[in-house]
């Protein structure tokens, strides 16, 4: 007998079947763009085809539109749903949101997941960018969450997820409805404030006009849904592949921000070379010495010489960019390097061909356009030419931004952000670059996956307690994304002392929980001070010469939360490296705090001895629970002995 299956009811709907329990009831919509719209609910149930763990349902009007429903339970027990929209009479269609699922409780179903008043939805944001963070929250009318959500119970961790695996044409969310209590709507082609468009979806049109393709998996706890999510995505889309290991490093933009120049980069170089990478500061020898916003005041022969010289020391060297975004004030400029156009020509408009206003403080580019694609071609040919290694690109949103594109074939803007990240790394592929060129993905939708290393999960961070409770936000809702989407979760540069926008020095408590939320993120190890400050060299060496805890942060290994956070974050952590168990805790608050865990709920062994590796302490479990007392904000990290 099938364990998971679809049937349909007489009335229009669907239901998902799991090992004995009736998890979901649902129906699907399509809307066409002249008005007319489908629910399978109030149409014509006309054809009905079921063959293997396939099931195909077409529903039609009066008005000539035909609604298809596939339904299917992949051979690895995985339920997936799509919509199609069609004509009866052959004629083209066109659509800009089709609805493969809009998900209610089973008729009749004591499933505590729709029936708990604190069962929670998981809000995961479009991108990264002004701070976003993700919320497990209750169902409210209206609250969306991009591309995937999971519906848990924080006790239990029983959780539905439901997620698109496609991710070409649509963007996708999955938004609780106003109209049917506890129902998610998952829909493509969802453009709003929270993807930060102000032009609705692009229209796909066609014969027959598809939606993303969702899953739904069911489980006893949320987080293994969320690796399992992750691994199905991996299957359709690998991450770009990295065989160099976690990069170790610096980056400028906390600690000089707009005052970088030639000389504290080199110096700041220097620094790693001869002070932290003796100590343990580095991976497999090598330590990146990167620069962000503000390197173009740096002469391109000065530029050169600091590369080279980096090179010679067996360091290497990053750069940054931010393609996709115009942040320049005067349009009318002349683009560099192309004489005789100016910025205005390769800008995105709108409908009425205005410009489209400023997001986070820039214009997002026509990446469509001819011009674009030779002005970013010199601009990373030169990244090329100038022997560089690495490369952070920033406000990468810009590229999916819905407008009229030059290319009139591109219709969405994810379709055109696909177009535009495939053009990058097609310039810096290492057939053309003649070595590996690691392509940091800084702000940015985290769909489409596959095209960079890695991809910040969070927006900015810098050295405060509200900075650690902010990656680990990240770290609690985000982990399963480290090797499934990318190759590496970044979880920005941990500032040791102070950034050019901090009003006083951290804490060593917070200095040392900002290193280990770095090190367990999976991870990017980039640091980000002003080492013309003493303080801020003695902080580094104090924090970076950690040789165990520098071992997790090479070991590519994401730490799995113990709990949910709400709309902040776990305060636990665990991982398996090497055989052995780890635990992370900390604290953000002030004042004396407890942290404890269950080692039973948590998945580890019992009776098990741990050493902490800032203080060299050890730990063992007593009355069920493992517990750290920390003051203020400050982080432990325990290896099993």
């Amino acid at each position: 007998m099938k364990k998971i299956f679809w049937t349909c009811t007489e009335n229009g709907t669907f239901e998902l079947h799991w090992e004995g329990k009736r998890i979901l009831q649902a129906y699907a919509q399509a809307f066409h763009v002249d008005g007319r719209r489908m629910d399978s609910r109030y149409s014509r149930l006309t054809d009905k085809v079921e063959e293997g763990g396939r099931l195909k349902l077409t529903f039609e009007r009066d008005d000539d539109l035909i609604l298809t429903e596939e339904l299917e339970v992949l051979e690895n027990h995985v339920p997936v749903a799509k919509v199609s929209l069609s004509s009866s009479e052959g004629k083209g269609v066109e659509t800009r949101c089709l609805v493969p699922l809009v998900v209610q409780e089973a008729p009749e179903t004591n499933e505590k997941l729709w029936k708990s008043l604190w069962s929670k939805m998981l809000l995961v944001p479009y991108d990264n960018t002004m701070w976003l963070r993700y919320e497990a929250v209750p169902l409210r009318a209206g609250r969306k969450s991009y591309d995937l959500t999971v519906l848990f119970q924080e006790d239990t961790r029983e959780g539905l997820l439901i997620g698109a695996i496609d991710f070409d044409f649509w963007k996708n969310g999955l938004i609780c409805s106003a109209y049917d209590a506890k129902s998610i709507c998952a829909v493509s082609g969802l453009a709003d404030e929270g993807s930060h468009d102000t032009e609705e979806h692009g229209s796909l049109a066609g014969k027959k006009v598809s939606s993303s393709r969702f899953v739904v998996l069911y489980g006893t706890d949320y987080r293994e849904l969320l690796e399992k999510y992750g691994d199905l995505v991996a299957e359709e889309t690998r991450p770009l592949e990295w065989n160099e290991g976690v990069p170790f490093g610096f980056n400028s933009w906390a600690g000089l921000a707009f005052r970088l120049n030639a000389d504290n980069y080199q110096k700041t170089g220097k620094f790693l070379r001869e002070e932290l990478a003796p100590k343990g500061y580095e991976n497999k020898g090598v330590t990146y010495v990167n620069l962000d916003a503000c390197w173009n005041t740096i002469p391109e022969e000065v530029l050169t010489a600091r590369v080279k010289e980096l090179h010679e020391n067996d360091q290497r060297a990053g750069i940054y960019d931010a393609p996709f975004a115009f942040f320049g004030k005067e349009p009318d400029a002349e683009i560099p390097g192309i004489a005789g156009h100016c910025f205005n020509e390769i800008l995105l408009r709108d409908s009425k061909g205005r410009l489209l206003p400023r997001v986070d403080g820039a214009i997002p580019y026509d990446v469509t356009h001819p011009l674009w694609k030779e002005y970013t071609r010199r601009k990373f040919n030169d990244f090329v030419k100038w022997d560089f290694d690495y490369v952070k690109v920033d406000f990468m949103s810009h590229g999916g931004m819905e407008g009229v594109h030059y290319d009139s074939s591109v219709r969405t803007g994810r379709q055109a952000l696909n177009a535009a990240y495939q053009f990058i790394d097609e310039l810096l592929k290492p057939e053309k670059t003649g070595k590996p060129f690691f392509i940091s993905l800084s702000i940015a939708p985290l769909f489409p996956n596959g095209y960079g290393h890695a991809r910040r999960f969070s927006c900015d961070a810098f050295g405060t307690a509200e900075d650690v409770e902010y990656v680990l936000n990240a770290q609690t809702y985000a982990w399963w994304q480290n090797h499934r989407l990318y190759a590496f979760n970044d979880p920005d540069h941990s500032c040791l002392l102070k950034s050019f926008c901090m009003d006083r020095d951290s804490s060593l408590g917070e200095a040392r929980a900002r290193y280990t939320a770095s090190a367990i993120a999976g991870t990017v190890m980039m640091l980000s001070d002003d080492y013309e400050r003493e303080e801020a060299k003695e902080r580094s060496r104090i924090l970076t010469g950690n040789l165990e805890v520098n071992k997790v942060a090479a070991s590519r290994v994401a730490f799995r939360p113990t709990e949910a956070g709400g709309t902040s974050a776990s305060h636990c952590f665990t991982a398996v490296i090497d055989g052995k168990q780890y635990i992370a805790m900390f604290s953000w608050e002030t004042g004396e705090q407890i942290v404890e865990l269950d080692p039973l709920r948590a998945g580890l062994k019992t009776g098990v001895s741990y050493r902490e590796l800032w203080s060299g302490k050890t730990v063992q479990e007593k009355d069920g629970r493992i517990s750290w007392n920390i003051k203020d904000c400050d982080a432990a990290l325990f290896k099993e002995e």
